[in-house]
């Protein structure tokens, strides 16, 4: 008998953190919709900052010359132009494939 009261009071406890831990979840995502924007800005410099400080450390690219910005502004946009070609390559490869289910893949 004590322990089945011991384990609704169990149940309606974790019931009410996580009420109160949903309602947490509920806050940061109202909070997350007001600065989406400044979310988006924040990660766009910091991805640009992080691709290009890991490009002229990769190619020991010189930013203080004039041929240096050119090369560098071109390695970069190379990069970008891969990075897409291998997200294209990624995307046709998943869509190729054959995600029907058949007998032979289905366990009983």
């Amino acid at each position: 008998m004590a322990l089945s009261w011991w384990i609704i009071s169990m149940v309606i406890a974790l019931v009410f953190i996580f009420i109160f831990k949903s309602q947490d979840v509920i806050n940061l995502l109202v909070v997350i919709k007001k600065n989406l924007f400044l979310f988006l800005i924040i990660g766009l410099v910091l991805f640009v900052g992080f691709s290009i400080y890991r490009i002229s450390t990769t190619y020991h690219v010189d930013f203080t010359s004039y041929e240096g910005i050119v090369k560098g502004g071109k390695l970069y946009f190379l990069w970008i132009k891969s990075l897409f070609g291998n997200f294209g390559k990624i995307t046709g490869y998943a869509v190729g494939q054959d995600w029907v289910l058949n007998s032979t893949n289905i366990t009983k």
